[in-house]
């Protein structure tokens, strides 16, 4: 059996296995797409005979690389069963029980409201469908393991896409089981279609919408991504993998599977170099997630549970390293410049140093209660984030390999490890990590982990920079601008507080989050943007700010403090020595950048 087969036995399965209409063991799924325009669907399934006096058929109610309960299942009506012998009862929000004689198998139909576009889940229209199973396929815990077919009824014309081997036409599909099939979402409709291949294996680009895009440059780009694939892997687990790309208008975001991804962008963020570096940048993380999640996979998430929580504390290492390791193949693969790339860390360093949170919440707890987490001014002042946390405690490991190996490891070899020796079935857990990151310098990571991983990181920018020959730099100047903590927007009564820093000058003052600013000093606010009116003053100076809270006048003094007036930056030390330029390049595979 060969690796990749060891690997990953469903793909295996499903590439190496002969389709036939009559298996018995086959889950056949029928979609109706032919009336798309009220973004409807019509499902009728046909599951095996089964021995049990009854079966509960399900649908999931979270899609995978989403970590937030959907409730995927209010989109059901007008279920019904085939045989009239056979009783059915909905149990529970996502359950419907089947009773009776099942030996002859069981035909159930229902249809699908289709409608969320921005969820990934879900989405037909006269134009197109997007189909995530997770939304639309219900299973049996015992049809999971069975083959599922799944036949597209569409318009003409119209051009169907998926990760998944495709069956007797066009539109039919097949999946060695029900996992594979939940991870191998289904692209139709009208749209542009792209092949490419690099190193023997097969790349597909579907475009549905049209935006700025420039589709050639596009697939030029994408062949430079995917061949940096083996600069942290030994090897690739897929021979087919497939880019799609929605650009469209509201939603935004991206979803991994097994061997595809799914990228949504507002149809005019392509044309910019950061609007494309930004997509890049997303179609990187999306094919990191080929290896990280989708091959190997923490505690707690293997196998999935479709009906509930997974929790993990290592999903900081599944996604914020993913948003490190993603900019690898951007610089290695001569994407992304070294000014691209500083620019880029100091976007997080300046974040990092904006977030109170980052007392409040290690990334384990934020990885744990990543089902729970909302955002917004309390996430900010109160919690830290899998991704952009995440992404600075796998910085913090990768420079500290790094120099304890003299440039010989990284913290790619530490995925790597984790891809060859704990892909699924298997899974990792924090002592695994540990004992990898041992492994790779011969040191012992317990107190380091304890410290920033479980603990509150607190990264020495400084340091970490200094090591590659950078440094922190607020421009020429030494001035400081007044500053109240408060970001606001645009109100038709003033200026709405969006948020308000945790120990800010505004928060000791008392103002919070919902206030509507009227006037500063006792002059009416005209200005959009509250920056501009605070321009006016200087640090330590006390303003007045009268606000409405619960439509009441409220007046506020706000002893105003200072940040640096220039913008937080990195960049290269003008007495860089050699070894720090050496240090450079082997962290970033670029040559380091002169000043």
């Amino acid at each position: 059996m060969n690796k990749i087969t060891k690997r990953l036995s469903p793909i295996a399965l499903f590439l190496t296995c002969a389709f036939s209409q009559s298996a018995l063991a086959d889950v056949k799924v029928n979609i109706d797409l032919s009336k798309a325009e009220h973004h409807y669907a019509k499902v009728k399934m046909a599951l095996p005979a089964s021995t049990q006096a009854s079966i509960d058929l399900k649908l999931p109610t979270w899609r995978t690389g989403r970590y937030e309960i959907l409730n995927l299942a209010n989109g059901i009506r007008e279920f019904n069963v085939k045989d009239s012998n056979l009783i059915w009862q909905k149990i529970d929000k996502d359950t419907w029980r089947i009773t009776g004689d099942l030996s002859d198998g069981v035909d159930v139909s229902y249809q699908v409201y289709a409608n969320q576009l921005g969820y990934r889940t879900r989405h037909v229209d006269d134009s197109h469908a997007f189909l995530d199973a997770s939304g639309v396929v219900m299973y049996t815990d015992e049809s999971r393991d069975d083959k599922h077919v799944i036949q597209l009824k569409v318009p003409k014309k119209w051009r169907s896409v998926s990760g998944l081997k495709k069956g007797r036409n066009k539109h039919q599909f097949i999946a060695a089981d029900y996992d594979l099939l939940i991870d191998s979402p289904i692209e139709t409709g009208i749209n542009d279609f792209y092949k490419f291949d690099v190193d023997g294996r097969d790349y597909e680009l579907v475009i549905w919408g049209k935006g700025n895009y420039d589709a050639d440059q596009m697939v030029e780009d994408l062949e430079k991504i995917v061949s940096q694939g083996d600069t942290i892997w030994s090897d690739f687990p897929f021979e087919r993998y497939v880019f799609m790309v929605h650009a469209t208008s509201g939603a935004r975001g991206a979803t991994e599977h097994i061997n595809s991804t799914i990228i949504q962008r507002d149809r005019y963020t392509f044309a910019e170099r950061k609007d494309y570096l930004s997509f890049l940048g997303t179609a990187a993380h999306e094919f990191v997630h080929t290896w990280n999640v989708k091959q190997y996979r923490p505690e707690g998430l293997v196998p999935y549970d479709y009906q509930g929580e997974n929790y993990s504390n290592l999903l900081w290492l599944s996604e914020g390293s993913t948003s490190y390791l993603q900019n690898q193949l951007l610089m290695r693969g001569d994407i992304m410049t070294s000014k691209e790339w500083l620019d880029h860390l100091a976007r997080r360093i300046n974040s990092y140093l904006r977030k109170p949170g980052r007392d409040s919440q290690s990334v384990a707890e934020a990885s744990f209660d990543k089902w729970i987490s909302e955002g917004g001014d309390y996430h900010k002042n109160h919690s830290v984030n899998i991704y952009s946390e995440g992404f600075l405690v796998s910085w913090m490991l990768d420079v500290d390999i790094l120099e304890k190996t003299g440039l010989a490891q990284s913290y790619r070899n530490v995925h790597d490890i984790l891809y060859k020796e704990f892909s699924i079935p298997k899974t990792f857990n924090d002592q695994d990590v540990r004992n990898i990151l041992k492994r790779v310098t011969g040191e012992d990571y317990q107190a380091w982990w304890a410290e920033n991983i479980d603990g509150h990181a607190k990264p020495s920018f400084d340091k970490l920079l200094a090591k590659a020959g950078l440094e922190i730099s607020y421009g020429k100047t030494d001035k400081t601008k007044a500053w109240s903590g408060i970001a606001t927007k645009a109100d038709t009564n003033g200026l709405k507080l969006t948020s308000v820093e945790k120990g800010s000058p505004a928060w000791r003052a008392g103002l919070t989050t919902d206030d509507i600013i009227v006037a500063v000093d006792g002059l009416r606010m005209k200005d959009k943007d509250l920056t501009k009116r605070l321009s006016n003053f200087k640090p330590k100076q006390k303003v007045t700010f009268t606000f409405f809270r619960r439509d009441q006048l409220v007046t506020k003094t706000v002893k105003l403090g200072e940040l640096p007036a220039g913008k937080l930056k990195v960049q290269p030390m003008a007495d860089a020595s050699e070894a720090q330029k050496a240090f450079y390049q082997a962290w970033t595979g670029l040559a380091f950048p002169e000043k």
